[in-house]
């Protein structure tokens, strides 16, 4: 899906589609948020199983990774895997993907979790507390780390230490930008509305792309990008087509 890019795209994807071709089953994600890391870590090179998310905040807990206690009926209880879990099983145990975003947010407990669900093959396991079965991932089991970083010592380096693939991704997944109208894709990959501006959002370039629909280019960009000529921005993203 990679050879027809334009160079405008970047070399990232490319880097990524390389280390996934190679098998390299734990990458770190990293960069700028609004690029289609998150996309790009739910879909590409994920076998048959649905790729699991796992979303890491300052109040995350172990029981939000691998599972917790829930109530079935009166006094009754039924342990409920977490998408860790899930996703070392997979679809027939063969082991599916699990997304960790913001993992430089996790602390505590959760980080202690975390570094236990990444470790290596030979050493990951963890023991289910109803049925006392001792569990594994799956062969094709991956994880893929997400973070809106740009310093990769933010990571903690027990954690950096289970990855050994850190990727900078700094241009919008191909495939999320080809889901933009057409005049809005070259804009997007850039990703700025002037020399001297911060890289906007690709959710923003969506968001714009199908309010223009209802109220006008004009009125859309005055909405999403905040600005009060929004002819500015309509003649950036011109500037940007060429």
């Amino acid at each position: 899906m990679y050879e027809d890019l334009d160079e405008a795209v970047g070399p990232c994807w490319r880097d990524l589609a390389d280390v996934m071709a190679a098998g390299i089953s734990r990458v770190l994600l990293y960069g700028p948020s609004g690029t289609g890391k998150t996309f790009a870590a739910l879909h590409y090179g994920v076998m048959a199983s649905q790729a699991e998310r796992l979303v890491c905040t300052e109040d995350l807990t172990s029981g939000e990774i691998t599972g917790t206690w829930m109530p079935v009926g009166e006094n009754r209880w039924e342990w409920r895997e977490g998408p860790a879990i899930r996703a070392w099983r997979g679809t027939g145990g063969l082991g599916g993907r699990l997304v960790v975003d913001e993992v430089d947010r996790a602390s505590g407990d959760a980080l202690s979790t975390l570094l236990a669900m990444t470790d290596s093959p030979e050493s990951a396991r963890w023991r289910n507390p109803e049925t006392s079965e001792w569990v594994r991932p799956g062969p094709q089991f991956s994880v893929v780390m997400t973070s809106n970083i740009e310093d990769l010592d933010d990571i903690p380096a027990s954690l950096r230490d289970r990855f050994p693939v850190s990727i900078r991704v700094d241009r919008p997944h191909p495939a999320a930008v080809a889901s933009l109208s057409v005049d809005l894709r070259a804009p997007a990959i850039s990703g700025s509305l002037s020399p001297a501006s911060r890289r906007v959002s690709l959710r923003s370039f969506y968001a714009f792309d199908e309010l223009r629909r209802h109220c006008g280019a004009v009125r859309a960009a005055h909405l999403v990008f905040g600005v009060e000529d929004g002819n500015s921005v309509l003649d950036a993203f011109a500037i940007g087509a060429l």
